[in-house]
């Protein structure tokens, strides 16, 4: 009987470990309050993305040119965001949110969560997409 607790605790506390250590990858979350407006631009609400709170925060979205974009909180100034087109470099095969890591599964590229080359075949950094950041939401595009 007390062996099956000690397992039990054991997991318990491995578990806890693995949570705590953030080994488990956090997935890109997708944005909500998207709005594309008439020019094209994508307006995203940051009161309605809290992801976007806390420095390596990502929300992703698609523009109105099928583009899959990662906005990125990359400090804690209020301006500090980079919006990412997620393409690989490479050859332009669509990456996916490995922890902390963009990661392009066709010839495994690696980039930081802010875009830079972290392990090739990739040469250069992910595309910046250009915003503007105000008090409540960022303008990409």
């Amino acid at each position: 009987m007390d062996s099956e607790k000690n397992v039990s605790r054991r997991a318990v506390l491995c578990g806890l470990a693995v949570l705590t250590l953030g080994l488990i990858p956090e997935n890109a979350i997708a944005a909500i309050g998207v709005k594309v407006l008439a020019n094209g631009k994508v307006e995203v609400t940051l009161a309605k993305n809290p992801a976007l709170k806390k420095v390596g925060g990502v929300v992703q979205f698609t523009n109105d040119q099928g583009i899959d974009i990662a906005l990125v909180r990359t400090g804690k100034g209020s301006s500090a965001f980079k919006a990412l087109n997620l393409a690989c470099t490479h050859q332009g095969y669509p990456l996916r949110k490995d922890g902390n890591k963009w990661v392009c599964d066709n010839h495994l590229a690696n980039f930081s969560i802010a875009g830079a080359v972290t392990k090739g075949p990739a040469k250069s950094p992910l595309q910046n997409i250009a915003l503007k950041v105000t008090k409540t939401k960022v303008i990409v595009g």
